[in-house]
């Protein structure tokens, strides 16, 4: 899913559908997992406050009007920490539900239900291949970590590493002199712990830091050190697998690197697609309209939507006024696919027809506020999402790297320590398709055209290169992908200097089989104007025809991010609870 988001955004950035400084996004900030004993403690946000407000409220759809009233005047801290410790209450019953289950099963069937613990976990370990398959293992992206016979180990609660192991894996030079141990690089950065010393000292450029780690702990005249500190004068962050002992270190900026190391002329495309002034207001006309056929029997039914959209934006993507109308024509269908919806559903259907969203949003402040004709009672109410400013990353190169750490980073992949090898899974996908070895790049002055062209051959060609398909000779593969797909896919894109001035691309799979299909995408981009079309078509079961247009220009317009002084606006809280929502 991520590898068709992050590629689905490029696309978008490179055709015009997307301001490249839009889809630039700041790396959020992640704290460390591992406490300072190399433990993982998870509380509800807020703490024992959250819990004291659970234990008095119980579960809020239990709650009666009186502790509602008395709840309204809760903070907004208050009551993220009560729903914290909610979810925290929810675990631990689904926990020991799978206990209580497991007990009884073993008594009754005379087996445990979830098998032999312990000889599943000593499986699991060797396939991972760990260096310890009997303690502590440590992982720095994607990478598990050999420090030879000086294994990681907990000591009095504390996850301890080798001093001397863990810097040298990270390209240092250690050396001990006069009872310092120093871990050097050639950057000029430095790690000392002293002989009895408790502070583990280190810089940042001209910024020295420190941090308490303890009495050190030697054996056989080996210093180690607890794994979070080691981490943290590194820049790395820490997670902790408690159910397999392991520690995963993740260096998102390398990683990052190591990714747009692959993707070079990818990644200059996308710096040139910003045809956007940042500072230019531009109004724009958008229009998208999709019509469908179902094959029937004897008769063909049809329906259509289309969305038109207008609007004025900020050519940096942080400012906007916005509007889109849905028209839906349920044709032929409505008496055949649609009549076997719920009532509900058909009469939403109907109310679709002519339903109008209005957006406006103000970064700069954290505030977007949207307005829509459904449902009727509230078609006048602007509803509010007031947050705090969204960091300007306008300076920020838009590139894969970016793009792929961001979104892993964020994930919920990453709360259990694989973000780094997903990331680097995803990368090596996208490589095979759009890595810098699949174009053709050819310059004259300041003109320089990239072409890409790829079919289901080339790209598992690439996979197979890459490590990514199953073993075996690269022929059997390419005959194995004889009955796969057939993928062509090809990308042309121009620029003058540093700017796109024009892309085209073209996309066609079509599947064999007892209903063949087949999918086709268009798209061309000249200027700050894009258009595009797609088809999908079983030959036994219908089709779909979609066709979409952007047309920009600059104006001297004001854009209006806020509703009106006399305009009625509510929380989005209030408004999801007074339509039964949450």
């Amino acid at each position: 899913m991520k590898r068709r988001l992050s590629l689905c955004l490029s696309a978008a950035v490179l055709l015009g559908m997307v301001p490249a400084q839009a889809a630039a996004v700041a790396v959020p900030d992640v704290t460390d997992a591992l406490g300072g004993t190399g433990v993982v403690v998870i509380e509800a946000q807020g703490g024992a406050d959250g819990q004291a407000l659970f234990d008095a409220y119980g579960p809020w759809n239990t709650w009666t009007e009186e502790q509602r009233r008395e709840a309204a005047g809760w903070s907004e801290d208050a009551w993220w920490s009560y729903w914290g410790a909610y979810e925290s209450h929810a675990w631990a019953l689904v926990d020991q539900y799978d206990t209580d289950l497991n007990g009884w099963y073993t008594d009754y069937y005379g087996e445990s239900l979830w098998g032999d613990e312990d000889s599943y976990l000593d499986e699991l370990r060797e396939e991972l291949g760990l260096p310890y398959p009997d303690g502590i293992n440590v992982n720095w992206n994607g990478t598990w970590m050999d420090f030879g016979s000086c294994a990681p180990r907990a000591v009095s609660g504390r996850t301890l590493v080798p001093f001397r192991g863990f810097y040298e894996a990270a390209g240092a030079e250690v050396s001990y002199e006069k009872g310092t141990l120093t871990a050097a690089w050639e950057d000029g950065t430095t790690v000392t712990l002293a002989a009895g010393d408790t502070v583990l000292r280190w810089n940042q450029g001209e910024k020295l830091l420190e941090e308490e780690v303890g009495e050190p702990y030697i054996e056989d005249g080996r210093v180690y050190l607890p794994v979070r500190a080691a981490a943290r004068t590194l820049g790395l962050e820490v997670e902790w697998d408690d159910y397999l002992s392991l520690v995963y270190l993740t260096d998102w900026e390398s990683l990052r690197e190591e990714v747009d190391s692959h993707f070079t002329h990818l990644n200059a495309l996308l710096a040139a697609a910003s045809a956007y002034e940042a500072d230019t207001v531009y109004e724009s006309e958008t229009s998208f309209q999709l019509s469908g056929t179902l094959y029937g029997e004897k008769k063909h039914d049809t329906a259509s939507l289309a969305l038109t959209g207008e609007g004025l934006y900020r050519g940096d993507g942080r400012a906007m006024d916005a509007s889109i109308t849905l028209d839906l024509d349920a044709g032929g269908m409505e008496e055949t696919l649609f009549s076997q919806l719920p009532d509900q559903a058909a009469d939403l259907l109907q109310q679709l027809n002519g339903a109008r969203l209005e957006v406006r949003m103000d970064a700069d402040e954290g505030n977007l506020y949207f307005r829509s004709s459904l449902p009727e009672a509230y078609q006048d109410t602007w509803v509010a999402l007031e947050g705090d400013p969204l960091p300007d990353v306008a300076g920020e190169p838009l590139t894969i790297g970016t793009l792929l750490t961001t979104f892993y980073q964020s994930d919920g992949l990453y709360s259990y320590g694989y973000g780094a090898a997903a990331l680097q899974e995803s990368s090596l996908w996208l490589q095979a398709l759009l890595g810098d070895e699949n174009f053709r790049v050819t310059r004259s002055g300041e003109r320089t055209v990239y072409t890409l062209e790829q079919t289901t051959l080339t790209i598992g060609k690439r996979a197979g290169e890459l490590g990514l398909l199953e073993e075996g000779s690269l022929l059997d593969t390419l005959s194995a992908l004889g009955s796969a797909p057939d993928v062509s896919f090809s990308l042309r894109a121009e620029c003058s200097g540093e700017k796109l001035t024009s892309a085209a691309l073209d996309l066609r799979i079509r599947a064999e089989g007892t209903n063949p299909v087949e999918f086709t995408l268009t798209a061309r981009r000249d200027g700050q104007n894009a258009e595009g079309t797609l088809a999908l078509a079983g030959r036994y079961l219908g089709r779909v025809d979609g066709a979409w247009k952007v047309d920009s220009v600059p104006t001297q317009a004001a854009i209006p991010t806020a509703p009106g002084e006399k305009d009625e606006v509510i929380p989005l809280w209030t408004w999801l609870e007074e339509l039964d929502l949450i």
